[in-house]
């Protein structure tokens, strides 16, 4: 999955951190529901560009032993 497709496809949860996040009151189930989703996707994010990151290196060290 693309970086492109994945941002798309966590749209909708992003846009519905954001209003958890800012029209609920402070410290609010609300407000404490986005911060923990927003800390999910940090380490989903993590792994995912971790996991990107190795297929690019091995990508690019079949490129130059081919040359």
């Amino acid at each position: 999955m693309s970086i492109d497709s994945r941002c798309k496809e966590q749209q909708s949860v992003a846009d519905q951190m954001f209003m958890d996040f800012k029209y609920t009151r402070p410290g609010s189930q609300e407000q404490v529901r986005a911060l923990s989703t927003l800390s999910f996707l940090f380490g989903m994010w993590s792994d995912f560009l971790a996991s990107e990151e190795r297929r690019m290196t091995s990508a690019l060290n079949l490129e130059s032993g081919s040359s």
